[in-house]
């Protein structure tokens, strides 16, 4: 247990230097292997409305949604949850 919340927290840590540094493909990529090392990787919801609160801006190519980042992260979350029940190695007993 306790290793699990030093881990969340070092994560945490390098998910605000990919944010604050500008590095959106790598952020997104370490988000989704957090998506699958972690059982419930809550924090990519939070992690996509403090980058559309930085970056956010009406992408006029996708019909002007202005908090893309946030959605995709729900996205990302919720296809996650509905991948792992399914995949036979995944184990989930972390």
């Amino acid at each position: 247990m306790r290793n699990s919340i030093f881990l969340r927290i070092i994560c945490g840590l390098a998910a605000v230097a990919l944010i604050m540094w500008g590095y959106w493909w790598l952020a997104w990529i370490f988000f989704i292997v957090l998506l699958f090392i972690f059982p419930v990787y809550f924090e990519i919801l939070i992690w996509g409305v403090v980058y559309d609160s930085l970056y956010g801006a009406a992408l006029p190519e996708l019909y002007h949604i202005r908090l893309m980042f946030t959605v995709l992260s729900f996205v990302l979350f919720f296809f996650s949850l509905f991948l792992k029940k399914r995949l036979i190695a995944y184990d989930s007993k972390n």
